[in-house]
């Protein structure tokens, strides 16, 4: 029988071993699992079966760590693939991505390579964001998306919840001040680099507060936006909770995603909640953040707003075109593109529920591990 040789670094253990227990939902004996680089090397030595496979598996660390290029380089000739995860993409895990362009490796991300970043190694879907975000609505209390009113007049014009302080954040909060828009929406923005801040402060963060037990004790302990916190029984990152209260009284979102540079496309919860909750948004982002969108089937509003801002290419430029956008948006009657977006929300919806986002990388996941030669599916079946 073929072996699979499989390393994964103690770290990551659990990670990769619920994922290969995903693959075909069994385990098989001719898997053997090393967590120490020596044995492993020293198996691959052993096994000269032409047959036989040797995988290395790793998961990005967050915040980045150099350790995991030390890692790969310690296997990266002894194995025959090497298979990436990348639950989080910032410019300094693309900066490594691109670095590591090498024809073994294949990198699952949240998001899109822009083209040019790599040119040797694969890519595949793991939108772990979108799985997250979605788990709980979906699979735990999925009554509440009963609260909102998506389709109703707000008397609030948008939410603009910008998180902690980045560059394209300032920009942002700077136009909304300096437009007069502030007041005609729910803000609220950090604007410090510090790790903790008053949660309980309304100018710097607004979240939602029914479902959560002691919420004004619990506001004193937060440090960051996406500590865990006991909702409606279940524990959730706070930056995953859609804030009802908000969408209730505001007719559409400003998302500054996480990042806003170049070469790829990040998409976090800040997408995801907009659209699981029917609404209207613009994003302050990547570039190609609207094209990234598509690809995944979704729709966008640009029969409602110019998207154009979504193809250029200096971020100040493509920000300020979005804003102006927003501002368009802003200054038109409620009563005239909630009904026009009525359509393209609901459809955005029912793609975000219904699809099975981690089947998407289950089965990419399992084509790479297998080489293309097995079928995941002849496997499950």
């Amino acid at each position: 029988m073929k072996q699979f040789h499989i390393y994964f670094p103690h770290e990551s253990r659990q990670v990769f071993l619920y994922h290969l227990r995903m693959l075909a939902n069994r385990w098989f004996d001719n898997w053997t699992i090393y967590n120490d680089p020596e044995a492993f090397i020293n198996a691959c030595a052993a096994d000269t079966d032409a047959n036989s496979t040797k995988i290395a598996c790793f998961q990005i660390p967050f915040p980045y760590d150099v350790e995991i290029e030390k890692q790969i380089d310690e296997v990266y000739n002894h194995v025959d693939r090497v298979l990436v995860l990348g639950p989080e993409l910032h410019q300094r895990t693309v900066d490594f991505i691109s670095r590591y362009d090498r024809e073994k490796i294949t990198w699952f991300v949240c998001g899109y390579l822009q083209g040019g970043t790599i040119s040797k190694s694969k890519t595949g879907k793991f939108l772990d964001w979108f799985v997250t975000s979605l788990h709980f609505y979906k699979n735990v209390k999925p009554s509440i998306l009963y609260n909102l009113r998506p389709y109703d007049e707000k008397p609030l014009l948008f939410d603009a919840l910008l998180g902690r302080k980045k560059p394209h954040r300032d920009l942002t909060y700077h136009f909304l001040n300096d437009h007069g828009l502030t007041d005609k929406g729910v803000v609220s923005y950090i604007n410090s680099y510090k790790s903790n801040f008053d949660a309980s402060d309304v100018s710097k963060w607004r979240w939602e507060k029914d479902g959560i037990n002691d919420f004004d004790q619990v506001a004193k302990s937060i440090n960051y936006t996406v500590d865990h916190v006991n909702y409606h029984g279940q524990s959730m990152s706070i930056s995953q909770i859609l804030p009802i209260e908000i969408y209730n009284q505001t007719a559409y979102s400003l998302v500054c995603e996480t990042n806003d540079g170049d070469g790829h496309v990040f998409f976090t919860e800040k997408t995801v909640k907009p659209i699981l909750a029917r609404r209207m948004f613009i994003t302050i982002g990547n570039r190609f953040h609207l094209l990234g969108l598509k690809r995944l089937g979704f729709k966008t509003f640009d029969g409602i707003i110019d998207e154009s801002y979504d193809s250029i290419l200096d971020p100040t430029d493509r920000h300020t075109a979005a804003l102006e956008q927003f501002k368009w948006l802003c200054e038109q009657d409620q009563r005239d593109i909630l009904p026009r977006v009525r359509e393209i929300v609901d459809y955005n919806f029912d793609l975000l529920y219904s699809n099975d986002w981690y089947n998407w990388f289950r089965i990419e996941f399992g084509d790479y591990f297998f080489e293309h030669k097995y079928s995941l599916r002849f496997l499950v079946d």
